[in-house]
């Protein structure tokens, strides 16, 4: 893999193509199949030979192909039980021995551990084949949920199982297109990056490009034959924030009347700058309905993103919910790149009382 920002994509060729006779076993035809080319470029790059990549979304076993022939260990989850075993099967007859487990996650663990994430999401919108025999299929599947939301929240899950799964350092590759649906644009493969933004580092993308014929448009015609999705690159990696930054606005938030304590990594920090740099700054905060939305609307006024275990929040919210969450994560990044990371929580019924 080189510096450009897009790949040109090949066809597979035959002896790399899913057998005809296994696609016909397939409810959907093996129509969703991708494309070992595909995989690679990815493997190859971002894989240390002897490494095990990782397929939560295994479906025909494609990436534990593009793993194997790349001289890399692979493991791969499918939810589909008959999917799973034509994945075996596609394997097997390419001598390979890749555990394919059936499930997902973050139910299912990976059956091995593995240094790469490398997968292709499966879309939302698909339309399922009402056939008598897919009822196991049918279970579970991400191709079937009914709303956007849901999707997306199911995403979030299993990348929260991959993020817990994978080693500091490690990659997490996701390849994904924007759809057309209800004739309009459903930016899927945005959404998912900042589904895994807010898990992992991103450390780039790749625009993989398939050679189609063009047609004519009409005036005015904004569609397109799709022929390009995004490979979106991420590293499980402790994001630097900027220690002056975020020490500025503790201090911006004293002087607006809010009491806090400060504790965990840049507390030590602060007391002993020679400590590891941390990662965020972790404050404690009294049990005041009142006082924490107005926190929350303070921070969402100077522009902070609001999360909640990586879901997008706006304020107000119940306490009740933060406890059961734990923390709600606030960031906010200037125009030169300098990072402000700050998790609010509540004080422990047996700790302090929050101080100024």
């Amino acid at each position: 893999m080189d510096s450009r920002s897009w790949l040109l994509l090949e066809p597979d060729p035959p002896q790399l193509q899913l057998p005809e006779d296994l696609r016909a076993r397939d409810a959907f035809g093996g129509r969703d199949c991708g494309w070992v080319a595909q995989m690679r470029p990815f493997v190859r790059h971002f894989a240390a030979p002897g490494a095990r990549v990782f397929d939560p979304f295994c479906g025909f076993g494609t990436t534990l192909l593009a793993a194997a022939l790349e001289g890399r260990e692979a493991c791969g989850l499918e939810i589909d039980p008959a999917r799973a075993q034509l994945a075996r099967e596609r394997l097997h007859r390419h001598g390979i021995d890749a555990p394919v487990a059936v499930g997902s996650l973050p139910d299912t663990p990976a059956p091995k551990p593995f240094e790469l994430c490398l997968t292709n999401v499966p879309y939302f919108g698909c339309r399922w084949p009402e056939t008598a025999d897919s009822a196991d299929a049918r279970a579970g599947q991400l191709y079937l949920e009914r709303d956007y939301d849901a999707y997306l929240q199911r995403l979030r899950d299993i990348f929260h199982g991959v993020r817990a799964a994978l080693p500091e350092g490690g990659y997490c590759i996701a390849m994904a297109e924007n759809l057309e649906l209800g004739g309009r644009t459903l930016p899927l493969a945005w959404d998912l990056a900042r589904v895994l933004g807010a898990l992992f580092v991103a450390r780039g993308e790749r625009l993989l490009c398939y050679a189609r014929e063009s047609r004519p448009l009409a005036a005015g015609d904004a569609r397109t034959d799709r022929s390009h999705e995004y490979a979106l690159v991420f590293q499980k990696q402790r994001e630097r924030i900027c220690l002056d930054s975020t020490r500025d606005e503790l201090q911006a938030l004293r002087e607006a009347g809010f009491g806090f304590e400060l504790h965990g990594g840049f507390a030590r920090w602060l007391a002993d700058p020679g400590a590891r740099e941390p990662a965020d700054a972790d404050l404690l905060l009294a049990d005041d309905q009142a006082e924490f939305d107005r926190l929350l609307w303070w921070l969402h006024e100077r522009h902070y993103a609001l999360s909640l275990w990586g879901e997008p929040l706006q304020p107000p919210l119940r306490l009740p919910r933060l406890r059961e969450h734990w923390y709600v994560r606030a960031q906010r990044r200037d125009r030169l790149g300098r990072l402000v990371r700050l998790d609010l929580s509540l004080v422990d019924q047996a700790g302090a009382s929050a101080t100024q």
